[in-house]
């Protein structure tokens, strides 16, 4: 499970998004275009530094193929999608009968349950319901939500022409960026209130996402409960208010996405522990971790995401 828009982003010295929090002088000769549009549950958004608006456009309409085509896979809000059918079946090897061009996306959710113990777990729908994230709509019991937008990002990546006539493009899925060419500044939000919490420059080919607990969450009693669940006991995690994860091209968004959610269930202390029992697979990733204590904020992250931080708010401290 996911929010939606946690990071506004900017490219090197010049606005490239819309977003009253953030202002910032251009000193380029050319303004960065935006185009955004609804799909998937959340908005998706180009960015381009460069080149014309056909040639804008052509990739704009590549990208929404693919969203909308992998959205009838993955859905878990969609009775009619292909999970949703395979769940309703009992399938308890879906990944073996879904359309090979997603059985990746099962393959890499399946792959963090095991490794986490459970903490990533796309098998709690039914709980979702049962503490009322669906409002009442259809929710399938398997869900990929923690990691099908950062796979639907690489696949639209992947479709791309390897000779795009532009200088900058970041591909941004309710959240979840991938630089394809060029540096992109990008700004963590503050939980706790208005403004970043951090900046850092994503680089050529990497990925950044954000798992949140302040975007989605149910109030029962007078305590607010966090969409994020803990895989492994079915409660909703506390503690953490935010996990922003880094990767390089070798991960791709989609381990990006998946990691965000398993690292914000797993928490720093563990979350290293994690990363460095699964270095071969997972230790690329670069990692912080705001815990959810906003009388005391402070920002935990690992050697490298520390030192690629600019601006934070927060104290600093490295985690190991």
């Amino acid at each position: 499970m996911r929010f939606c828009r946690l990071i506004v982003t900017i490219a090197i010295g010049a606005l490239a998004v819309g977003v009253p929090l953030l202002l910032a002088r251009s000193n380029t000769r050319t303004t960065p275009r935006r185009v955004e549009w609804p799909v998937m549950g959340t908005v998706a958004g180009l960015t381009f530094r460069g080149g014309e608006a056909s040639a804008h456009d052509a990739v704009r309409e590549s990208v929404q193929q693919t969203y909308v085509r992998l959205n009838a896979l993955l859905s878990a809000w969609d009775p009619d999608s292909e999970l949703c059918r395979l769940a309703r079946a009992g399938d308890t090897n879906a990944f073996a009968h879904a359309s090979a061009e997603v059985r990746p996306c099962y393959q890499a959710a399946l792959d963090l349950a095991a490794a986490s113990g459970n903490a990533f777990n796309p098998r709690v729908g039914a709980r979702l319901r049962e503490l009322g994230f669906s409002h009442g709509q259809p929710f399938c019991d398997f869900d990929l939500g923690a990691i099908a937008k950062g796979f639907a990002v690489d696949a639209a990546v992947r479709a791309l022409p390897s000779n795009l006539p532009f200088d900058g493009l970041l591909v941004d899925l309710g959240g979840n960026l991938r630089a394809v060419r060029g540096s992109w500044r990008t700004g963590v939000r503050n939980p706790f209130g208005d403004g970043l919490a951090a900046a850092l420059v994503l680089a050529d080919g990497e990925s950044v996402a954000t798992s949140g607990n302040y975007e989605r969450f149910v109030e029962r009693d007078g305590k607010r409960y966090s969409h994020i669940l803990d895989g492994r006991t079915g409660d909703p995690v506390t503690g953490v208010a935010g996990v922003t994860v880094v990767t390089p091209p070798a991960l791709g968004a989609t381990l990006a996405d998946g990691l965000s959610t398993t690292l914000f269930v797993l928490g720093p202390n563990e979350g290293v522990r994690f990363l460095r029992e699964y270095a071969e697979t997972y230790g690329t990733a670069q990692v912080l971790w705001i815990p959810d204590t906003p009388a005391n904020p402070e920002i935990l992250a690992t050697p490298e995401m520390a030192a690629r931080l600019a601006d934070a708010a927060f104290p600093v401290r490295v985690v190991r």
